[in-house]
């Protein structure tokens, strides 16, 4: 019976640890893609000669409002922001991949020693 009870305590414990890792994958490729969007139409609005500065302005706010305080360039942040979350994606696929495979690979061996 304790037997039954550690295996399924490890297999859970490797269960909930890549589910950890896919939900922040997902989370991190999901901001990315929308903060890469938004500043994308930003630079279109920016490149529309026929707008008033007004008019910029209104729809860059609507597209996304600026973090960046009085004195700051406007969307600072947010490049900044898009070009950390650009190196994070490019460099997540292998750590990510090794992480996984280590967890299967931890939670055979604990699984078998337990039977073994």
């Amino acid at each position: 019976m304790s037997e039954m009870i550690l295996t399924a305590i490890t297999v859970l414990g490797a269960l909930l640890t890549l589910g950890g890792i896919a939900f922040g994958a997902r989370r991190l490729f999901n901001e990315h893609q929308e903060l890469s969007r938004k500043l994308d139409e930003i630079e279109q609005v920016n490149a529309d000669q026929a707008l008033s500065s007004e008019e910029r302005e209104e729809r860059r706010h609507a597209i996304i409002m600026p973090t960046s305080t009085w004195g700051d360039i406007e969307y600072f942040r947010e490049w900044v922001r898009r070009f950390i979350l650009e190196q994070a994606v490019g460099n997540l696929k292998w750590p990510a991949a090794l992480t996984a495979l280590g967890v299967l690979l931890s939670t055979v061996a604990s699984a078998w020693g337990v039977w073994v």
